[in-house]
């Protein structure tokens, strides 16, 4: 019987892996990203009708596609943004749209939804003498995205809290914060008004921690906007879960060129050869 059941099974395995080595298989493009459906949204706390501009594949940020998941929506993001991880890795996410605090739904799943938006930060670095202390859209470096505790396996929309991050007076006007910039400029080179890039969250917690950085949020009346983003990032960016025609939108210097070039290399590199350059 043992040996009938090997004759019986073997072929069937054989004819798996020619097909499977006839078939190169990508699975990373599922990593694609693409906008939730409704249903999807609302089981997760979100109320669709709520969310601040929604991609919906006209835009120029976003494109009609066939989607991979059942909870999906059939529009993939065109554009993408850079960011550091909290150990300054580089990640590849984008915005699906923004969320005042009544964007989430009043019941048990936008409770949740909520708390899990306020546990995974993005923090945004805005350029100094900012008419508006808490934009979006005019960064002197990449965000960082604190991708600790499980955030692609906890946080399904991929739900932010966004938090935006300044150099104090301090870290400016005494002998310790000048050492700790200088120390900082030498190790990661300088932003887009002059001051130290940051790329951990570890590095970003001693700036917090000896008052040379400070935080701040949006008031969460929404009167200064959004609170939170949903920014899925792309999980795996190899073998085509960066998409042919995807950008990049780019921290870049008066001259055009990108402040953070790694980002660009990289992402040319996922792009065309589906490979990290470095």
């Amino acid at each position: 019987m043992k040996r009938l059941f090997t004759l019986v099974v073997l072929p069937a395995l054989v004819a798996v892996f020619i097909a499977s080595s006839l078939q190169p298989v990508h699975a990373e493009i599922q990593d694609r990203l693409f906008d939730f459906n409704d249903n999807y949204y609302r089981q997760n706390g979100v109320d669709p009708d709520k969310i601040q501009g929604r991609r919906n594949g006209t835009d120029g940020r976003s494109v009609f596609d066939a989607p991979y998941f059942p909870y999906q929506r059939n529009v993939r993001a065109l554009r993408l943004n850079p960011a550091y991880a909290n150990n300054g890795a580089l990640l590849y996410w984008t915005v699906m749209g923004d969320l005042f605090v009544s964007g989430f739904t009043n019941d048990a799943a936008g409770r949740r939804g909520k708390q899990i938006a306020d546990s995974y930060i993005e923090y945004v670095f805005p350029r100094r003498n900012q008419p508006d202390p808490v934009p979006l859209g005019a960064n002197r470096q990449a965000d960082i995205l604190d991708t600790r505790n499980g955030y692609f396996s906890n946080d399904p929309l991929g739900l932010w809290l966004h938090v935006w991050v300044s150099y104090t007076d301090r870290a400016f006007n005494t002998a310790d914060g000048r050492k700790a910039l200088n120390d900082l400029a030498k190790k990661n080179g300088l932003s887009l008004d002059g001051t130290p890039i940051i790329k951990t969250v570890s590095d970003l917690e001693n700036l917090f921690s000896k008052g040379f950085a400070a935080k701040r949020f949006r008031n969460p009346d929404g009167s200064e906007g959004p609170m939170y983003g949903i920014c899925p990032v792309v999980k795996d960016p190899t073998n085509g879960g960066i998409a042919t025609d995807n950008t990049l939108n780019l921290v870049r210097q008066a001259d055009g060129s990108p402040l953070e070039p790694d980002f660009l290399v990289n992402f040319l590199s996922l792009q065309t050869t589906g490979r990290w350059a470095h």
